[in-house]
């Protein structure tokens, strides 16, 4: 009896995959949470998710993509520290592990120093590199970081004269309140 893979994935080709990614989240897993101190303006007391490196990393991630668009990347990275709070693990675990390897893998992509101290178009190209990439685990991280970042961004609601979104529902249709009478309840 064999296995069914999913289509283009042989035997080889999955073990890769799995030994790529598990190499991956080894590493990101030994590089220490605090080797520098330099972080910019991380709003340390008021992060619940995210520590102040992590914040600095998603912050540069949202300067880097919605340059341009009339929300800040600083509000981006606190709603995305915001929401990670309420999900709670394994979805931040995994948040965070994409955010150390996007910051200290740059020698991958051709750069000595890491994501944040990056130029803005050092990072665009950076990012890029990491969309493009020929592994999954690595366009999969990009996937994550700009899902997040831009779901976040336009949220906002001084970015719906760029969707044209009116709005949800309740700020569009007037709907009245009036009391239901649900009989005895027992």
């Amino acid at each position: 009896m064999s296995s069914q893979l999913p289509p283009g994935v042989d035997r080889r080709g999955f073990l890769r995959t799995v030994a790529g990614g598990t190499a991956a989240i080894a590493l990101a897993s030994m590089i220490p949470g605090g080797c520098a101190a330099d972080y910019p303006d991380a709003p340390a007391d008021s992060l619940r998710a995210l520590s102040p490196k992590e914040f600095s990393v998603i912050r540069a991630a949202s300067e880097t993509m919605i340059v341009g668009l009339p929300v800040e990347p600083e509000v981006v990275a606190l709603r995305i520290d915001e929401q990670l709070a309420l999900v709670g693990e394994p979805i931040v675990s995994d948040f965070k592990t994409v955010l150390t390897l996007i910051e200290h893998l740059t020698p991958l992509g051709g750069r000595l120093r890491r994501f944040t101290s990056l130029s803005a178009d050092a990072r665009y190209s950076y990012l890029r590199g990491w969309r493009e990439s020929r592994f999954v685990l690595r366009r999969a991280a990009f996937q994550a970081i700009k899902s997040f970042v831009y779901f976040y961004t336009y949220c906002d609601d001084r970015t719906r004269t760029l969707t044209g979104f009116p709005g949800p529902w309740r700020e569009v249709v007037e709907i009245p309140a009036y009391p239901v009478d649900f009989g005895e309840v027992i």
